[in-house]
């Protein structure tokens, strides 16, 4: 989980602080919230040596470091990428099955889970745990094209990287289980089997990152959920009026968005962003 180290006002100068921690290699991501500038690390260890280095930028005796012509820019990416393991490791298998998919046919069954109960027993709890878990849950790997690889793939990596950051491991986990699971089981029963995509998970990231973000600094635009609401429902409108126009699943969509206001709503937000936050502020 992301620790909250330092806060500084919105005009303060922070890149010679934040250069010498890419230039010791600490991970690290500065997002600003209500006018201020908040600095969290990825490995608590870090933290007196950044408090060190933010003494000597307060008293204004730090200077960015030189840049060594060794060390390429993808090396900070990479830094980053490895700061949140779960949303890289999912990005990652999404990559890997896409693969798989244009070599071999073995994925084909994972389409036709519980296609003997369905529409008849879509009521049916027995067809439901007949079915089980993880036939309902794994379409969420599949995507059948490119694009709908990369515009998954896209907000998975955005809205991932930062709830992991912030809000840890477990959350994420919870969130790609459980949202994934929810979507999946309400697209079933919508429209039958057949379908995949990690579009349950990414609207369940939208709807937890929506609901938390005036008590969690996710760093992302306030209007990103009512913007992405108003798409699904574009969407939902014109399937609605011409069946079949946009090929979505908006049983998986609407599934996994319910899942994760649910989430986001039980889910406690961490302590450190009271506590931590005052004690920085206090170091300013």
């Amino acid at each position: 989980m992301a620790l909250l180290v330092l806060v500084a006002p919105a005009g303060a100068d922070l890149s010679p602080l934040t250069q010498h921690l890419w230039a010791e290699k600490i991970a690290h991501r500065v997002v600003e919230h209500q006018g201020e500038q908040m600095l969290y690390l990825a490995d608590e260890a870090d933290e007196p040596r950044v408090r060190a280095l933010f003494d000597e930028w307060r008293e204004g005796q730090l200077i960015a470091p030189a840049v060594e012509a060794s060390q390429p820019v993808f090396f900070q990416f990479l830094l980053n990428a490895l700061a949140t393991p779960l949303t890289l490791a999912g990005l990652l298998l999404f990559i890997a099955v896409f693969i798989w998919m244009r070599v071999s046919d073995s994925w084909i069954v994972w389409l036709t889970m519980g296609a003997e109960y369905w529409p008849d027993q879509r009521f049916s709890i027995a067809a439901y745990s007949a079915i089980g878990l993880w036939d309902f849950w794994r379409p969420t790997l599949l995507h059948f094209s490119l694009l709908h690889l990369l515009f998954n793939g896209t907000w998975w990596w955005v809205l991932g990287r930062r709830i992991e950051q912030c809000d840890g491991r477990l959350a994420m986990l919870a969130i790609i289980l459980l949202c994934g699971l929810a979507g999946n089981i309400a697209q079933w029963w919508y429209a039958g089997p057949a379908f995949g995509g990690a579009s349950g998970v990414t609207m369940g990231m939208m709807a937890w990152v929506g609901l938390r973000m005036k008590r969690v600094p996710y760093g992302l635009p306030k209007a990103l959920l009512p913007v992405m609401v108003a798409w699904l429902l574009l969407e939902l409108t014109a399937d609605t009026m011409i069946p079949g126009l946009t090929s979505t699943a908006h049983g998986a969509h609407i599934g996994g968005l319910l899942a994760g206001f649910a989430m986001a709503a039980l889910w406690p937000a961490a302590k450190q962003y009271s506590t931590d936050s005052e004690r920085a502020s206090d170091d300013t």
